[in-house]
C-alpha cells in the first residue's frame, strides 16, 4: 500500500505541473532583440512604391541585342528588379508593353520600324503610373530635352558606368526624375552657354519622327539607306522628306540635303565643344 500511495503523489505531482502556469516573460516591446538588425533596423535612403517581396517588372527596348543582353543580366541579378520581357521593335514593344505590363521600361532613342521618343509618348497614354528610363548614345541637349518633354522619367549615355543603371531605376521608381552626371553637366553647359535654344528654334516645327529623318540626313544617309535603316517602305521616307521641306521653307532636295548637313555639323561641333567645356575645370564656350 506504501507504494501506492508513493505511485499516486508523483501522478498529482506531474498532473500540478502540467496544469502549472507558463514563465513569466517580457512584452514584444521590452524583450531584448536576439540580432543587431533587430535592435537596429535599416531602411533604404530610397524608398520604392513597390514595398513587396515581388520583384518590379522592367521591360527592356534596344536595338542592340548585346545591349539588350547585358542589362538583362544586370537587372536580373539584382534583388528589386526583372525583366519581363525584350526587344528591339517598337511595334512589338507596345504589344508587350500591353501584354506583361511593366513597372518601369528601359529602352533607347533609335529602334527598329519606330523610335524612342514616339514610343515614350504611347507608353505614357496606355499607362502614365510606368516610369521610363532612356540609355542612348544620343546625348546632346536636344535629344534628352525631347526625351524628357515626350514623359521620359530618367535618362543615361551609353558610357556611362553599369551601376547607374539600377541606382536610375531605384529614384525613378521612388517617384524621382533621374540623370546622369554627365547628362546633367551637358544640359547646365548647355543652358549656360544658351547652346540649346538655337538649335531647338531652327527645328521646332518638326516632329520627333521628322527630326530623326533630317539627322540621318544630314549624315549623308539617302532614301534607300534611311528606309533600312528605320525599316521604313522608300515612299513614307519620302512623305516624311517633303513634310521636312515644307516645314523648313525648302523648295528641293539639294536644299534639304545642305540644310541638314550643316545642321549636323552646327550639332557635332557644338557637342564637342561642350565636350571640352565638362573636360576642362573652369572651360569657358567660345563663339562657332
Amino acid at each position: 500500500m506504501g507504494k501506492n500511495h508513493t505511485n499516486n503523489q508523483r501522478s498529482r505531482r506531474l498532473r500540478s505541473a502540467a496544469r502549472a502556469p507558463e514563465p513569466f516573460s517580457l512584452p514584444d516591446a521590452e524583450r531584448k532583440p536576439e540580432r543587431a538588425e533587430e535592435a537596429f533596423p535599416m531602411e533604404s535612403p530610397i524608398q520604392s512604391p513597390i514595398t513587396s517581396a515581388i520583384k518590379a517588372k522592367v521591360l527592356i527596348v534596344h536595338h542592340a541585342p548585346l545591349v539588350r543582353s547585358g542589362l538583362a543580366g544586370l537587372i536580373d541579378a539584382s534583388d528589386r528588379f526583372t525583366v519581363c520581357a525584350q526587344t528591339g521593335d517598337a511595334p512589338r514593344a507596345r504589344e508587350m508593353f500591353v501584354e506583361y505590363q511593366p513597372h518601369l521600361v528601359l529602352l533607347g532613342l533609335t529602334l527598329h520600324r519606330g523610335n524612342g521618343i514616339e514610343l515614350i509618348k504611347d507608353f505614357e497614354r496606355l499607362n502614365n503610373t510606368v516610369r521610363t528610363l532612356v540609355l542612348s548614345a544620343r546625348e546632346d541637349p536636344l535629344s534628352i530635352q525631347r526625351a524628357f518633354r515626350a514623359g521620359a522619367h530618367g535618362y543615361l549615355g551609353i558610357e556611362d558606368d553599369a551601376s547607374e543603371v539600377l541606382k536610375a531605376l531605384d529614384w525613378i521608381s521612388a517617384g524621382y526624375l533621374y540623370a546622369s552626371t554627365a547628362v546633367t553637366q551637358r544640359l547646365l553647359e548647355s543652358l549656360a552657354s544658351n547652346e540649346i535654344e538655337p538649335a531647338r528654334s531652327e527645328v521646332k516645327p518638326l516632329s520627333d519622327r521628322e527630326l530623326q529623318v533630317f539627322s540621318l540626313i544630314g549624315r549623308g544617309f539617302g532614301a534607300s539607306r534611311l528606309a533600312s535603316e528605320l525599316h521604313l517602305s522608300v515612299k513614307t521616307i519620302e512623305t516624311y522628306q517633303a513634310h521636312i521641306k515644307e516645314k523648313l521653307g525648302l523648295r528641293s532636295a539639294a536644299e534639304l540635303n545642305d540644310k541638314a548637313a550643316r545642321w549636323t555639323l552646327h550639332s557635332m561641333r557644338r557637342n564637342r565643344q561642350l565636350k571640352k567645356l565638362l573636360e576642362t575645370p573652369g572651360g569657358r564656350a567660345v563663339s562657332i
